[in-house]
């Protein structure tokens, strides 16, 4: 197990992305603390993973507030005695509109939950890391790399992860590291809320997510698995010299148009 013997936190663990990496690290050995906003979907991740057979708890927290954030890394260590591994899957999607059409909350809401939590958790956590040699893994987006009409906002969010990412790695660095994985689109609840067409019924999320995929290299979506297993990867010793990374799981979907 790749894993074996570390605590990770790993945030946005009631749903998604979070849920799948948080099922998969305990898998691979980790003893999880999975967090999320929502209290209910939290625990029912930690309650998987213990059925299983693997170690877990859960916390309500919101990763933008500065004393949640620090509660939930002391709950980990009151817990586990440590913390290794911090996996940051939370994350907020910016309304489908045109800059201009926003209101002045959204930037807020959106840096809160996409950037600020990051330095938290790093700020919280930091040292934390450094002692165990452990590391933080981020979740961008292409939209960092390729920004569209409609998303900006969201774009400048995950740009500035991008980068924050390699100042993160610098400070954690010689004893600890820090990486980011730049997803394409993934099969979740929360793909939908990008296009300017909201789906309202299940036959309309799947056109979406059917017209989505059709303009990726290998025509697929990216799943949640897909992004947990990379995370698995460079939260694990196979990636003991990786540092300051940015990763695209997107299949292809940057790089070139599809042949069709």
């Amino acid at each position: 197990m790749k894993l074996e013997g570390k605590v990770a936190i790993i945030t946005g663990a009631g749903s998604g992305v979070g849920h799948a990496s948080s099922l998969l690290f305990s898998q691979e050995g980790a003893k999880v603390v999975a967090a999320d906003l929502n209290a209910e979907t939290a625990q029912k991740t930690a309650a998987e993973i213990t059925a299983a057979g693997g170690e877990a708890i859960s916390v309500q927290a919101d990763v933008s507030s500065g004393p949640a954030v620090k509660n939930l890394v002391d709950k980990a260590i009151e817990k586990f005695g440590k913390v290794d591994i911090i996996f940051n899957c939370a994350g907020l999607p910016q309304k489908p509109y045109l800059t201009w059409e926003l209101e002045d909350d959204e930037f807020e809401k959106v840096m809160a939950v996409n950037v600020k939590s990051n330095w938290l958790l790093l700020k919280y956590a930091g040292l934390e890391l450094k002692k165990n040699h452990g590391n933080i893994i981020m979740v961008g987006s292409t939209g960092a790399i390729k920004p569209r009409a409609t998303q900006a906002l969201y774009a400048a969010a995950k740009g500035a992860i991008f980068t924050f990412v390699k100042g993160a790695a610098a400070e954690l660095a010689p004893e600890g590291r820090a990486n980011v994985i730049h997803p394409g689109p993934i099969r979740t609840p929360m793909l939908p809320k990008f296009s300017p067409d909201q789906p309202q019924t299940e036959e309309e999320t799947n056109a979406v997510f059917a017209q989505i995929a059709a303009g990726t290299m290998l025509g697929e979506l990216i799943e949640p698995e897909d992004i947990a297993k990379s995370a698995v990867f460079l939260a694990s010793d196979d990636a003991a010299k990786i540092t300051g990374f940015s990763l695209l799981v997107d299949a292809g979907t940057i790089i070139a148009r599809p042949r069709n």
